[in-house]
């Protein structure tokens, strides 16, 4: 599930280091001798030129970097100053680097610098007063931010639904640990059975989209095929959620990554459905308009992208339990 990532923004040093790191993105140019070889290209694929970046001290007896090392890729970081968080970002990407922090922040008069650093992708500004947040958190009204904190999963999740806070759906970094670590996670939640369902849903997307969109910053409709930004597309289901046993709602095999643009509507309502050769079909008696013929007509005949011998098995299932059409 997604953890909320809470930063304290009010002091100098850190509006300063808003000001020079996410209100203006760093070139990845001035950085890249900082990072790990193997990530670069990753890196590029996803923030492109130039990337927000964060950053925060050791801390004492090393509370922030054990802290910094419980938040994972797609977790949501809140911006906080004068009783609002005001910014919010995703976890795209972690590295604990001294020389990129001093190159990016310098250090403080005690030598200690902001090593513990974070790439931000899916950039907004937000205005949640902290009194709607300790209310969704369950603490005391006049409780304020007062250091770094990443909060528990169910807390997260308990707080994103009371303020309505979207799940992340920007572009992350995720590395070959990475991607398996994630495939772990997604095993883990069919042995969760005491976690609500939304946050299981929850979860269970975020971690889906991680191995299927990581280290991209586009990617192709699988029924369109039409190469857009992630946050235009989902990882859907091909056989659908409510019918799935919990294996069947973690398999790979079960999803595709399809667009917001009117595919998975189509798709999900049955208007579209894909053969047992991978080519996308108009389902039988559906009544047209102009507008829905051209929207039909832009896909059907298609190779869908997702379709294999492995996925057959629930491309099958959504052809046989076809929507009736009056």
């Amino acid at each position: 599930m997604t953890q909320l990532v809470l930063q304290p923004c009010g002091d100098d040093d850190a509006v300063e280091h808003y000001i020079d790191t996410i209100e203006n993105p760093v070139p990845l140019e001035r950085i890249s001798r900082f990072l790990p070889e193997a990530d670069r290209a990753g890196i590029a694929r996803t923030f492109g030129d130039a990337v927000a970046i964060w950053g925060v001290t050791p801390g004492k007896r090393d509370m922030n970097a054990n802290k910094w090392k419980r938040m994972e890729l797609g977790d949501i970081a809140l911006m906080y100053r004068e009783k609002r968080f005001f910014f919010k970002g995703e976890v795209a990407y972690k590295i604990r680097s001294m020389d990129m922090a001093r190159e990016l922040w310098g250090e403080r008069k005690d030598g200690a610098t902001w090593e513990y650093a974070f790439f931000l992708t899916d950039l907004e500004e937000v205005d949640i007063d902290i009194r709607r947040f300790n209310i969704a958190a369950g603490y005391k009204e006049n409780n304020v931010v007062q250091g770094f904190d990443v909060l528990s999963r169910l807390k997260s999740d308990s707080v994103m639904d009371a303020l309505d806070l979207s799940s992340a759906i920007g572009a992350v970094v995720v590395t070959p640990p990475e991607a398996q670590a994630a495939r772990r996670r997604l095993m883990r939640l069919g042995l969760e059975l005491d976690l609500p369902a939304a946050s299981r849903r929850r979860a269970e997307q975020s971690l889906l989209r991680e191995i299927m969109l990581g280290n991209r910053r586009e990617a192709p409709c699988a029924l369109c095929s039409r190469i857009l930004p992630i946050d235009l597309l989902v990882v859907g289901h091909i056989r659908k959620r409510h019918s799935c046993d919990a294996s069947q709602k973690l398999d790979e095999a079960n999803t595709m990554p399809i667009c917001l643009l009117g595919c998975d509507k189509l798709f999900e309502n049955g208007y579209v459905h894909v053969n047992d050769r991978g080519t996308v079909c108009a389902a039988n008696g559906v009544k047209r308009n102009e507008a829905l013929s051209e929207a039909l007509d832009a896909i059907v005949g298609r190779q869908c992208a997702a379709w294999s011998t492995t996925s057959e098995i629930y491309f099958k299932w959504h052809r046989e339990h076809k929507r009736r059409f009056l």
